[in-house]
């Protein structure tokens, strides 16, 4: 019995340290992009408000820039822009909406799937706003 509960807690300590190397920093490792139902969440209720705000009040974790993406964007292009193993080379990121790449220091620290928005591809200017929940533009 001890040794089952042994077994189950560290298959478990695994699987959070996988996800957790897959989606706070690279470390050499391709990401999986995924979710955050917060963020979501702050861009639905601007878009029901037809109010804007700062990308950077919308997040809760630190960043210094962003690089978006749409749909069907291949890694190859994502990995030249924002660096080397952000995303598996020869492959394209299955999302349904756009992707935000966030970096810090020049690492990547988040990979997000986020509702779809209307923005330059690539990277975005500094302070970039999320105006009225539906474009990503630059602050005035």
């Amino acid at each position: 019995m001890m040794r089952r509960r042994s077994l189950l807690a560290a298959a478990l300590f695994a699987t959070a340290a996988m996800t957790a190397s897959c989606t706070d920093s690279t470390e050499g490792k391709p990401l999986s992009p995924v979710s955050d139902k917060d963020l979501d969440a702050k861009i639905a209720d601007l878009r029901a408000s037809g109010k804007s705000a700062p990308l950077a009040t919308l997040t809760s974790f630190g960043w210094q820039e962003v690089f978006c993406y749409y749909e069907g964007t291949s890694a190859n292009e994502i990995n030249a822009e924002v660096g080397p193993n952000v995303f598996e080379p020869g492959t394209y990121p299955m999302v349904s909406g756009a992707i935000a790449v966030f970096t810090k220091d020049g690492k990547v620290v988040k990979a997000l799937v986020i509702p779809e928005l209307n923005f330059k591809k690539g990277k975005q200017p500094a302070g970039v706003i999320v105006e009225k929940g539906f474009e990503l533009v630059a602050p005035a």
